[in-house]
């Protein structure tokens, strides 16, 4: 293996950052001086009593303030004798009072609920917390505390819950995604850890989520369609952000072992506590599975280590630490014929391919408040390294690829308030410098019947440096004219290319063309425009347009194949409409329905050849319309229902390939109209914590190849869970997957070369774990 990018500069930039953010965090001494007087105090839930970290704290008129630490409490310095303090919590009415202050005053807060609001509150539309019924895009969020009653496997345990979602399951914890676009391996999503993105978009991964200990967070969110205007390229098809577990306000230690079948065995393990103004947790999950089929093992070890620190001041700051290290076999879904696929799915005819995969990311978010500004530094470090030698290409371009690259980087931000415009201005900048490197060696594999069993390795076919780098300004407006109207407008500016450094010979011809040293450099502009308008106090409707572009991968730049030239590949670019409504039926259901239009542009068609050779081109147009449903009832003696849906249609509206085929006019394939996930949950009041769901899921129809030849029929799966509280610190947790033992495909291709083609879906599995939670 290649990895001579010098590996200990990240060590040395994350060692340096974290001795910085130090310094930074040390308390700093606040003495008293003769005209200077201290109001402190704890802000708590008026419902629950709980404590209520990181509300704002200010006097009206002086515009001094503090944030509240982990427990709730505050102090605050000033040298006022009488203003109003108040206290702002985005997801609770704003508190204000009216006081006399002497030396030294102590006030308790109870925050209230804000219940008349619509939808929950969400991070990933401005990059700070906001009623989703103030944002003109639909949002699907999951809470943590549903990720731990679920207690999911893999990312397409939960992810299915959002309407329009759809992510599978290639083998281990590999995926593939699909929102507003058609199931593929292609750069259309960004995901984000903590609002900071895993990688850089130079170096797109479509399995990032096994990079982000998901079975441990304390919620996903996802923002369905562009985000390019706030977030920059990636984000064509949707937004996916993860939060990892906050330090809780008191010692917590929490152990979960499970086991299940076909060998798999996992442990979680989470812990942390609070001592003054400084807040830790750790996070360590350990998983390894025999898998169901033939030579298909997989093992992950994960650690999470997350510093909450808040000052009594005005300041606080969340530095998070994530490592994951992935070994699976094989590299991604392992194909069969439909004669094989239907006599034995647990065959696996690629049993050399193997995936091996590191991430480490380090990220220390600072942020200031002031009365009406906040002033937020992201500084982050990324580590990635990736080996694999990949399944799908074994029949026709066999290598090994070695890859590797790192980042350093910061997200910048200030919100002000405004008066004037009723409303605020976010502005900012995202900088990012990735460099990396690939390698890509030849591979002679042997083949005992249908079935490769060994291989050796040739001659380098790619070997080169790639540098990305990214400077883009951003600016995000909210105005409210009236009480019941909102717009919103943003506009980004993305500055990036790539430095790329050819470390074998310029070839011109063949299966295997290598670019000459070049740069490449790509400036877009994208806006954005949306409205909402709060019709009644449970009923919201809005409408948007956002633009957003693709900037090619490293990959599909340099990686160039039988291409005659991929270095002037243009970015795709798309141009997404939304309409919908949002609502509340009394406090027993909650509803939301989003209709959009989405077309996309200059689309990158990566075609396969009849001699096995692939070629990469800007392609054509494609059209995606359709609607997604969400309705949600909350408990009623014990019951609750869940219900997410979808209907889509993507269609290639002009698509000409180099080889002449004309796909215009046609459905796209892997891109079922009909997405259903429900769920009935039933708390059985005479166990203690007793909960069992039931959960539906149904994927529609679909084509399995541009030509419009052959159909999936689709399939539909049901999936029980059931937990039990033995004790009140003890519970034992029951996951049964596929039920009924369906015969399914996670995805069903169609190709000229090798007929039709099945990734065969889990049999039914069961997982049995025991779950102690102290607090």
């Amino acid at each position: 293996m290649h990895f001579n990018i010098c590996c200990a500069l990240p060590v040395r930039l994350v060692a340096v950052l974290a001795a910085l953010l130090m310094v930074a965090a040390a308390p700093q001494p606040q003495h008293l001086t003769h005209a200077q007087n201290r109001i402190d105090g704890k802000v708590t839930d008026s419902e629950t009593g709980s404590p209520i970290p990181g509300v704002h704290i200010f006097l009206e008129d002086t515009r001094s303030g503090a944030i509240t630490a982990v427990d709730g409490s505050f102090e605050l310095i000033t040298a006022s004798t009488g203003d109003v303090l108040v206290a702002r919590f985005v997801g609770y009415e704003t508190w204000r009072k009216e006081i006399s202050i002497s030396a030294a005053v102590s006030v308790d807060i109870a925050l209230v609920p804000a219940d008349l609001q619509l939808g929950d509150v969400v991070v990933s539309a401005t990059r700070e917390r906001q009623f989703e019924s103030e944002i003109a895009a639909s949002i699907g969020s999951i809470s943590g505390e549903r990720i731990r009653e679920q207690n999911p496997s893999h990312p397409a345990d939960i992810l299915g819950q959002v309407s329009g979602v759809w992510v599978n399951n290639t083998a281990g914890e590999g995926h593939m995604t699909a929102i507003r676009q058609p199931l593929s391996t292609d750069p259309l999503y960004l995901y984000l850890e903590n609002g900071v993105a895993t990688r850089s978009t130079g170096f797109f991964n479509h399995n990032a989520l096994y990079e982000i200990n998901i079975p441990q967070s304390d919620g996903i969110e996802v923002m369905k369609g562009p985000g390019t205007a706030l977030y920059g390229s990636d984000a064509i098809g949707g937004v996916i952000n993860v939060t990892s577990g906050s330090a809780p306000a008191s010692p917590m230690v929490d152990v979960t072992a499970e086991g299940g079948s076909y060998g798999y065995k996992r442990a979680l393990v989470s812990t942390g506590t609070t001592v003054g103004l400084n807040g830790v947790r750790l996070d360590v999950n350990v998983t390894d599975s025999e898998g169901w089929r033939d030579n298909t093992e997989y093992a992950r070890q994960s650690a999470t280590l997350r510093w909450d620190r808040r000052s009594r001041s005005n300041w606080m700051l969340r530095t998070v630490a994530s490592w994951s290290n992935i070994d699976q076999e094989p590299a991604g879904s392992a194909t069969l014929p439909e004669a094989e696929f239907k006599r034995d799915a647990r065959q696996n005819f690629q049993p050399i391919s193997f995936r091996e995969v590191s991430a480490l990311r380090v990220s220390s978010a600072f942020e200031k408040f002031y009365a009406r500004t906040l002033v937020s530094i992201t500084p982050y470090a990324r580590f990635n390294t990736m080996d694999l030698l990949p399944n799908w290409s074994l029949t026709f371009d066999p290598a090994v690829w070695e890859t590797q690259n790192y980042s350093v980087g910061a997200n910048l931000k200030v919100r002000r308030n405004v008066a004037m415009i009723r409303g605020r201005i976010v502005s900012g900048v995202d900088l990012d410098l990735s460099p990396g490197e690939r390698i890509e060696r030849r591979v002679d594999p042997t083949r005992t019947g249908p079935a490769f069993t060994s291989f050796t390795v040739d001659e380098k076919l790619y070997d080169y440096d790639v540098t990305y780098r990214q400077a883009s300004p951003y600016v995000h407006l909210e105005s409210s004219p009236t009480q019941k109207l909102r717009v919103t407008a943003g506009l980004r500016l993305d500055v990036m290319g790539y430095d790329y450094e050819n470390n074998l010979s310029v070839e011109t011809e063949g299966r295997h063309r290598r670019p000459g040293d070049t740069t490449v450099s790509y400036t877009h502009l994208s806006p954005k425009f949306g409205l909402t308008y709060q019709v009644h106090p449970m009923l919201n409707v809005f409408g948007s347009y956002r633009h957003a572009f693709r900037a090619p991968s490293e990959s599909q730049v340099f990686r160039q194949g039988s291409s005659i030239n991929t270095v002037d590949l243009d970015p795709v670019k798309v141009d997404n409409f939304d309409a919908g409504v949002r609502g509340r039926v009394a406090s027993y259901l909650s509803y939301d329905f989003t209709g959009y239009y989405l077309v996309k542009r200059d689309d990158i068609l990566g075609l396969i050849l009849p001699d096995g050779t692939d070629v990469s081109s800007n392609a054509g147009e494609t059209r995606h319309r359709g609607i997604e449903a969400g309705v949600t009832t909350r408990d009623y003696e014990g019951l609750s229902l869940r219900f997410s849906g979808s209907y889509a249609e993507h269609t290639y509206e002009d698509w000409k390939t180099q080889n002449g085929t004309d796909f215009s006019g046609n459905e796209m394939e892997v891109a079922p109209r009909v997405l259903v996930n429900a769920a009935a949950t039933y708390r059985v009041p005479v166990l203690s914590g007793a909960m069992i769901t039931l959960e539906w899921s149904r994927l529609g129809s679909y084509w399995m190849d541009p030509e419009n030849s052959t159909k999936y029929d689709g399939h539909d799966l049901l999936n029980l869970n059931v937990n039990v509280g033995i004790t009140d610190d003890v519970t034992l947790l029951t996951r049964v997957s596929n039920l009924t033992d369906e015969l399914f495909a996670e995805r069903a291709t169609h190709n000229q070369f090798r007929g039709d083609e099945f990734s065969p879906g889990l049999p039914r599995q069961v997982h049995v774990s025991l779950r102690y939670s102290f607090r």
